[in-house]
């Protein structure tokens, strides 16, 4: 059930990615998408020594990306799009609803 969940979100922050155009803001759902990418493969092994190095190299590249990002777009405003929060939020919720619908199970854990 947690993996299904994770799955959706990682999902949800791919379509999010998608839409973004601030780089900073791209920066960002990929850092997320990292941490669920790296849950996930700690769920699917006994340990989570994998998914903390894992996540180590992927934080030390993001750093670099960051010095070089905000190096580049350091005088572009963040604005904040209210069709693609909405658009973002109903596809999460479309999926937390679908993930209930096929583990019965998880209904009566509510």
């Amino acid at each position: 059930m947690m993996q299904l969940i994770l799955y959706s979100l990682i999902l949800t922050t791919s379509i999010i990615f998608l839409n973004m155009i601030h780089p900073l803001a791209m920066g960002l759902t990929l850092l997320i998408q990292t941490i669920f990418i790296c849950l996930i493969s700690g769920l699917m092994t006994k340990s989570f020594w994998y998914s903390y190095i894992l996540f180590l190299i992927f934080l030390g590249g993001m750093l670099v990306l960051f010095i070089y990002v905000t190096s580049l777009a350091s005088n572009e405003m963040f604005n904040l799009s209210i069709s693609s929060t909405l658009f973002s939020t109903s596809i999460l919720f479309i999926l937390f609803f679908m993930s209930f619908l096929i583990d019965k199970s998880s209904i009566s854990f509510f």
